[in-house]
């Protein structure tokens, strides 16, 4: 009996600081969602697991200006984070949080066999120290001018704009992000390191070995180039009191650095998710964890997460497929998640259904640089795109379909269009099989392009209307094949735009997920439903509301 191949996929999880805007949703969450819709549709035996990363100092930070504790508004920010990504059409197995039992005694228990295992060492670190406020600053506590670009408002721990791992001395003319202070001490204390320099050599085996599964070549270039200047012990404890504590002696009054227990929080939230059932997915050495995340978590992912489970030695499955995304850059619109200003998910989602911002935003994936987001691109998606390619090819073939019902006999197709409406067909598959989304979106468009293509060169309204028997089979071929390539339009599109797809497999008597095996079958279409809009193009008027987002 064969074995069922698993899959565990995630998405790097959206900080609780604030609801992810349109670059964050794009750069991990959606193509994650994507996937993942598709592996379910293929039958795989998979599970979606992403949850808000509740730790860190710029969560303590702002709620220390807010006057309420880290706990409070990571879980009130949590919420609104579950509650948007629902109606973006996200379907997680579970969606959990990094500050729960399960993660706790998770990170616990691989800390233990790191220190065990011998891969946890003490370092003596130079940590600024605000007189001020009377404490140790964390990484992210100190803003100041990023010595590689010269950002005024990079961190301590790392710089917004260029992606360099920073540390506080390095930046120029530091100052505490809590009052302001410009006189930062810099005074010695001890921490606890994560030793990757020891694990060095297997992790670079790891990426050596793993490469080769369809890894973008950012994730693949740059963490050798990393790995070739040398890795260093880095840090997985601080002083601060927003974390879980360490259970360590000595080192109570310290807890555990945010990237520490984020990472292991896939597995905390899946045992969150299922404590009977989570060691099934990560300790079958045959599962497959596909992870996809912006390019700013690069380094964390392709080193120092392999590195955590190779250290700890608990037979978790390592990463198979890391997907490194660029970044969809605001091009005229606001967006800042950080500075908390611009068009989010929460926005989005008000301004237009869920289904325009997926299809639109996988249409402009950055998967190999950056890309640029304008309300005037996406409008020319929406419109040419999604409506005049896809939704009014739909509309029509409906509409003559079933004015023309009498005379559509038998099942013969046009050999030629139904021939390369199966090429379309594979390739698409083989383009979600290597994990091409966008590629995959470019196939459904391709079909829909096709679609177009067979009823302006047959114009089968025309071959309707004739009287001899001749035009009338042919246009019963032709509608036949036409209807085949509306039914496949609308399992293609599933993953990217579930409820057009279920307004498309409608019409032809289907309900909930479609599956791959699908295609090959040969629908009728429930002609009593009269056709209505698949897709709608925007308005004048919705165009307005866009105002408010776009730079003056």
């Amino acid at each position: 009996m064969n074995k069922t191949q698993k899959f565990i996929v995630t998405s790097a999880l959206p900080y609780a600081e604030a609801v992810p805007h349109l670059g964050n949703f794009v750069g991990s969450i959606l193509p994650a969602d994507v996937y993942f819709k598709y592996l379910k549709m293929k039958g795989e035996d998979a599970i979606f697991i992403c949850g808000s990363d509740q730790h860190g100092t710029p969560i303590e930070l702002k709620a220390i200006k807010a006057g309420i504790t880290p706990d409070r508004l990571s879980n009130e920010v949590h919420e609104k984070i579950k509650k948007v990504m629902e109606r973006s059409g996200c379907t997680f197995t579970y969606y959990g949080k990094t500050h729960s039992e399960s993660n706790k005694l998770t990170v616990y228990e691989i800390f233990e066999s790191l220190r065990k295992n011998g891969y946890i060492i003490e370092t003596e670190d130079t940590q600024a120290y605000c007189s001020v406020d009377d404490r140790f600053l964390s990484d992210r506590f100190i803003i100041g001018t990023c010595p590689y670009c010269g950002y005024s408002d990079a961190r301590g721990d790392q710089c917004e704009n260029c992606g360099h791992l920073l540390s506080p001395q390095e930046l120029i003319e530091p100052y505490c992000a809590v009052c302001g202070n410009k006189k930062l001490e810099f005074r010695k204390t001890k921490n606890l390191a994560l030793d990757l320099e020891a694990l060095s050599g297997e992790i670079k085996a790891f990426v050596e070995s793993h490469k080769h599964n369809n890894w973008t070549k950012n994730a693949i270039n740059k963490t050798l180039s990393y790995l070739e200047q040398g890795l260093k012990p880095r840090d997985i404890t601080r002083n601060i009191k927003w974390g879980f504590p360490v259970p360590l002696k000595g080192f109570e009054d310290k807890a555990f650095y945010v990237w520490f227990d984020a990472v292991i929080g896939y597995i905390g939230i899946t045992r969150e998710w299922s404590e009977s059932q989570y060691l099934n997915y990560w300790k079958d050495p045959d599962t497959k964890l596909i992870q996809f995340m912006g390019k700013d978590n690069l380094e964390f992912h392709t080193m120092m997460w392999p590195g955590i489970l190779i250290g700890a030695g608990r037979e978790y499955v390592l990463p198979h497929t890391i997907k490194v995304f660029e970044y969809l850059n605001a091009k005229g619109v606001k967006f800042s998640k950080s500075k908390g200003v611009g068009l989010n998910m929460e926005g989005a989602v008000e301004l237009l259904p869920s289904d325009y911002w997926r299809f639109a935003l996988m249409y402009l994936l950055p998967e190999t640089s950056d890309t640029d987001f304008s309300i005037e691109e996406f409008i020319e998606i929406v419109n040419k795109v999604m409506n005049d390619k896809i939704g009014n090819l739909v509309n029509r073939v409906l509409t003559i379909y079933g004015a023309n019902r009498g005379i559509i006999s038998g099942e013969e197709d046009d050999a030629a269009s139904i021939s390369k409406a199966r090429s379309i067909i594979s390739e698409y598959i083989a383009e979600f099989d290597a994990i091409n989304m966008r590629n995959a979106l470019h196939k459904v468009i391709e079909l829909s392009e096709l679609g177009n293509e067979v009823m302006s060169s047959t114009e089968p309204w025309k071959l309707a209307k004739a009287g001899d028997a001749n035009s009338k089979r042919e246009f019963s071929k032709i509608m036949v094949s036409l209807r085949q390539i509306v039914y496949d339009l609308g399992i293609m599109l599933w993953p990217f735009a579930p409820d057009a797809a279920s307004k498309i497999l409608d019409y032809f008597g289907m309900d909930g997920q479609p599956e791959i095996k699908m295609l090959e079958n040969v629908p009728d279409i429930d002609t009593n439903k009269p056709p209505k809009a698949i897709f709608s193009k925007i308005t004048e008027k919705e165009r307005k509301n866009f105002e408010k987002y776009i730079d003056s």
